[in-house]
């Protein structure tokens, strides 16, 4: 069954390429939201039902971290994270906070695919 998923990063341009990615590759996804901001995601999650998340940890109005401890309170959404940090103790921090995979940017659109499908796998075998 196809996935829901939305795509939270403060880049307009990173959220396009991020969605044209997904559908040149034909991953299993229903539809795809974006959010900018992290309000704009938690107003998404409550408004829309969303299976996966990818989140730029960066995002302008809320630390990445906070964002994803506020999403633990009220659900399990799964998550993929993208950064530029390369830092291990982050990735491992956030690794530990329950993402189910660490992108680092930038990377490559086959790359994003690749490991976006395997999430979106996993997912559907959990289901």
């Amino acid at each position: 069954m196809p996935a829901s998923i939305l795509i939270a990063d403060s880049s307009s341009a990173m959220r396009a390429v991020i969605e044209r990615a997904i559908q040149i590759a034909s991953l299993p996804v229903a539809s795809c939201y974006q959010a900018a901001r992290g309000a704009d995601v938690l107003d998404l999650l409550a408004a829309h039902q969303i299976d996966f998340l990818l989140l730029d940890i960066d995002l302008a109005d809320m630390p990445g971290e906070a964002l994803i401890q506020t999403l633990r309170e009220s659900s399990a959404l799964p998550f993929m994270v993208t950064s530029a940090d390369a830092s291990s103790a982050r990735i491992e921090r956030l690794l530990e906070l329950g993402a189910s995979d660490y992108l680092l940017k930038p990377f490559s659109v086959p790359t994003l695919c690749a490991r976006l499908g395997q999430a979106l796998e996993a997912i559907h075998v959990n289901n």
